[in-house]
């Protein structure tokens, strides 16, 4: 690429794994989980190939993120167009000079810290790409400030990591970390930092600020389109825990499918910490407002695939069969999808122990009556047409070996259904009473942890292989790329089995304490 003949005074970039050519979100979640056990040629070229990028640097799609600061820097200061450009890692230094006086870097797992991608780095040798390729880009960043003056400003999802090591954060050479949403607060503070007038190295920003989005001015990656900000379920795990949940007005979201479209994005992901409860309050599910929605949704032509991410349990069974067959009938575009997936948190079929890791998770149902919810979901969902994806946590405060073995008896029923389920280990984003972060990791792992967790993968070596291929095949993947993915499949499936033999003899060679008493354990051997 040539030299690109821009000058911006602002420069917004995500990290690399946020920045490549994904056309399914499966695409881009194994992305993100990948250790550098994989060769960064595979990485590149096959698992996450460059974004485009054209001649003046401007990224042809961008982390949604990025592309919302954008919309709010042209609408809310002084910048124009010609000075804000999103662009890629690739071809971030040809754009960075004496113009430069903001590089805004988003990210959301800079450090590695994220709860699914912890949890591989248990299992796997090597670095999180997330984090290697973060450290390659801060490396360039922070030599060119070094050269030019210009302020670094991180922010994403994964901003938390850098508030909670500001260490890390200095090294990477960031002078403020901007938390939250930005559009209520985040123009004025870069027109502030633009005339050097901002000095708080830490700024957040506690609103969701709905009401202040603009469309987006260029395609979303993935073509991922906001539906709701925020959730406050309560989940001490999750950033979004104490963000009340607002809904995007229609237009909003209709005017970002068009520009998707219009850059020749047609495959597109629906962004919410919870599909089903669009236009609904806390508790209580509006599906008048989610059918209307999706109504006008479904008259754009050009859509050919829509991902849905995540939902709740507590949301979904607040619908009637039939309300979610016409959901999914309004979710049926040019390419039908036989692997429609819904993201739900499980965490553990104890009730109790999610409700006091997750105050809103359950109601308006009772803790006592989850793991009922759950079986009632998995059969409800597939019913309607749903494919069901489950997560479970383990490690969660206050877990006991019982709480592990009537987990275990939920998967075992989950697997006679259509589902995948992710285990993942607990990852604390706030501290506990004592100022304490009481991480899970593999050895703190028992036998009977071992046992939850490989049943759970086994069940999605099962599935996980068609729904990929039904995903991109409606997402419109090449059938040769396809191919190539599912021989990787199957070389992941053998090392993850291999490290499944390698961990049961670490954890048979460790002495194991009860949680609970502090005694130790005997676990006979099979």
């Amino acid at each position: 690429m040539s030299k690109p003949r821009l000058r911006p005074a602002v420069i917004l970039v995500a990290d690399r794994t946020l920045s490549a050519r994904y056309k399914i979100l499966f695409e881009g979640i194994f992305a993100t989980m990948q250790t550098t056990h994989v060769p960064e040629w595979a990485m590149r070229r096959f698992v996450s190939p460059p974004m485009n990028v054209n001649k003046d640097g401007r990224a042809h799609a961008a982390a949604l993120g990025i592309r919302r600061i954008e919309s709010a820097l042209l609408a809310h200061t002084e910048l124009t167009p010609r000075d804000v450009v999103c662009t890629t890692p690739e071809a971030l230094p040809d754009l960075m000079g004496e113009w430069v006086k903001v590089v805004l870097v988003s990210s959301s797992d800079p450090l590695g810290m994220g709860m699914s991608n912890t949890t591989t780095t248990q299992f796997w040798k090597g670095e999180l790409y997330t984090r290697f390729w973060t450290n390659q880009m801060m490396r360039k960043i922070r030599h060119a400030k070094e050269k030019f003056g210009f302020k670094v400003v991180g922010g994403g999802a994964g901003a938390w990591q850098w508030v909670k090591h500001p260490d890390q954060a200095e090294r990477q050479g960031f002078d403020i970390i901007f938390e939250g949403y930005f559009e209520t607060i985040g123009p004025k503070f870069i027109s502030d930092l633009l005339r050097n007038q901002q000095t708080e190295s830490h700024i957040r920003s506690h609103q969701t600020a709905v009401s202040h989005t603009k469309p987006i001015r260029g395609a979303s990656l993935l073509g991922i389109v906001e539906l709701s900000r925020g959730c406050g379920k309560g989940c001490n795990f999750c950033t979004m825990a104490t963000r009340k949940m607002e809904h995007l007005p229609a237009d909003t979201i209709l005017a970002d499918l068009h520009t998707n479209i219009a850059h020749g994005i047609t495959s597109v992901v629906s962004g919410s910490e919870d599909f089903f409860r669009y236009g609904g309050n806390a508790l209580k599910p509006d599906f008048n407002k989610l059918h209307d929605l999706l109504v006008e949704m479904r008259k754009i032509r050009e859509l050919s695939f829509m991902q849905i991410d995540h939902g709740n349990i507590a949301t979904i069974l607040q619908f009637t069969d039939e309300q979610l067959i016409e959901t999914r009938r309004l979710l049926t575009w040019r390419k039908n999808s036989d692997y429609l997936w819904v993201n739900m948190g499980i965490e553990s079929a104890n009730g109790f122990l999610v409700q006091a890791n997750s105050t809103g998770k359950i109601p308006p149902f009772r803790p006592d009556d989850w793991e009922e919810m759950v079986r009632q979901t998995a059969d409800k969902m597939t019913r309607c047409g749903f494919f069901s994806v489950f997560s479970i946590i383990l490690g969660l405060p206050g877990e006991t070996p019982d709480d592990v073995n009537r987990t275990l008896k939920l998967i075992k029923y989950l697997t006679t259904k259509r589902t995948v389920i992710f285990p993942v280990f607990y990852e604390p984003y706030q501290p506990d009473s004592n100022g304490n972060y009481p991480r899970f990791t593999l050895e703190k792992m028992r036998p009977d942890h071992l046992e939850l967790y490989t049943t759970c993968y086994e069940q999605n070596f099962k599935w996980v292989p068609p729904l990929y291929w039904d995903n991109q095949w409606a997402g419109g993947v090449a059938w040769r790329k396809r191919m190539l993915i599912r021989m990787l499949g199957k070389l992941e499936m053998s090392a993850w089995r291999r490290a499944f033999v390698r961990v049961g003899k670490q954890i048979e060679n460790n002495k194991v304490l009860d949680p609970v008493t502090s005694d130790e354990i005997v676990y006979a051997k099979s």
